[in-house]
């Protein structure tokens, strides 16, 4: 075959391009492959958004603790649900919910839920003091609070000194995604001096509550 005709026979196969069963199969290919990837790739974002939520809560509970212990005066981190948005915001104490700017309140990863169900033992995973807009204690409250005294310890009221806090001052919340019904991940103030841990949900209880 000459140079030039073999130059012509690529160029021919070339634009033809693909058959019309060549396609097919293409797109076949490419349907099994997303198929096969997509519910993972799906739980990876699902879990980073879990993730980097849990992080802010962490840090909006240590601002408001280092906050109180700087300008000597309670501060406190208020954590509502909002639709499908958990909103967060760190203020002075003596300033309630309904005072604090919309512009202040700052949403977390989208489908993130704070997780305020009873669980099969009979309690909350959630367990932060429940308040109304105005800041006072209401068993139906939407919005859910950690607040620091002056030293930067857990409190149940304002005045309360490190002294007089207890268990449900120090607290817990818990944050879940509807598509990941065993990813729950959690802040937990562990000690009457406001240190905190997080913690994910684990298959065995322990003080009748999965997240620790």
């Amino acid at each position: 075959m000459s140079t030039n005709k073999l130059l012509t026979s690529i160029a021919t196969a070339s634009a033809a391009g693909f058959t019309m069963l060549e396609t097919l199969i293409i797109v076949l290919i490419i349907g099994i492959f997303s198929a096969l990837v997509a519910p993972s790739w799906l739980m990876f974002i699902n879990n980073h958004r879990l993730k980097v939520s849990i992080d802010r809560v962490y840090w909006a509970m240590e601002m408001a603790r280092s906050n109180a212990k700087r300008d000597k005066i309670s501060w406190q981190a208020s954590f509502k649900q909002v639709g499908e948005t958990v909103q967060i915001a760190v203020h002075k104490s003596d300033i309630s919910p309904a005072q604090v700017p919309a512009g202040e309140w700052k949403s977390l990863e989208p489908q993130i839920l704070i997780n305020t169900a009873i669980n099969d033992k009979g309690e909350s995973e959630t367990t932060l003091l429940p308040i109304n807009e105005q800041n006072e204690h209401k068993e139906n409250g939407t919005i859910r609070r950690a607040l620091f005294n002056f030293q930067g310890c857990p409190v149940y009221k304002v005045s309360d000194e490190c002294g007089l806090t207890n268990y449900r001052a120090k607290g817990r919340l818990t944050l879940s995604h509807p598509n990941l019904p065993n990813g729950d991940r959690c802040v937990i103030i562990s000690t009457i001096l406001g240190h905190k841990r997080m913690g994910e949900r684990h298959k065995k209880a322990e003080d009748k509550r999965y997240c620790y």
